[in-house]
């Protein structure tokens, strides 16, 4: 008989604990990619999130800024958002010029942001596969990987972005552009 209650005694504080004790991440809430878009006039920024699915797990808030899209999603679609683990910002052709040095100048000042994450160009096209295959994400890496690797001269992360920005002289720099009728292909791209 006491070996019967020691052992319940023994079981009753993992049984009590289950979910008080669990520290599971909200997998949700961490986004992979940013995209940026314009549609119907305005400007549109798709927080694709972490997802084992086939299909991404997107939520697209119009917004003028990063800053203000930040807290647009957070405040009304995902709680707890976090950029952290972002390894991807995709700025659509036309809106680019717009966007996005202010959306660089606020991410740099940001410590929540993920220091690898890299910046690119794209088209339309690009824009539309990202939103039906998640495989779109990883596919697009190893093609900024592969770009970088054949012209050095590319910046790829939106530190270095902000560095040629910052710089006082005209120069332009390049970036990669992504374009899509069909097959994917990477280029580098001048900024003025």
């Amino acid at each position: 008989m006491p070996k019967k209650l020691t052992a319940l005694l023994l079981l009753l504080p993992i049984v009590l604990s289950g979910c008080i004790a669990s520290r599971q991440i909200e997998s949700a809430a961490v986004i992979e990619t940013v995209s940026v878009s314009r549609q119907g006039g305005s400007q549109l920024y798709t927080f694709f999130r972490l997802t084992d699915s086939d299909s991404p797990d997107a939520v697209s808030v119009p917004a003028e800024s990063f800053e203000q899209a930040l807290q647009l999603a957070a405040a009304q679609y995902i709680p707890n958002l976090s950029l952290a683990k972002l390894e991807l910002l995709l700025y659509q052709t036309d809106v680019e010029r717009k966007a996005l040095r202010a959306d660089i100048d606020y991410i740099s000042t940001q410590a929540s942001f993920s220091p690898v994450a890299c910046l690119a160009l794209c088209d339309e096209n690009v824009l539309r596969r990202l939103r039906q295959k998640t495989e779109t994400q990883s596919l697009i890496k190893q093609q900024l990987i592969l770009c970088k690797n054949q012209n050095p001269t590319v910046q790829l992360d939106y530190l270095s972005v902000f560095n040629s920005f910052a710089r006082q002289s005209p120069n332009s720099f390049s970036v990669a552009f992504i374009t899509s009728d069909g097959e994917m292909k990477i280029s580098a791209g001048k900024m003025e």
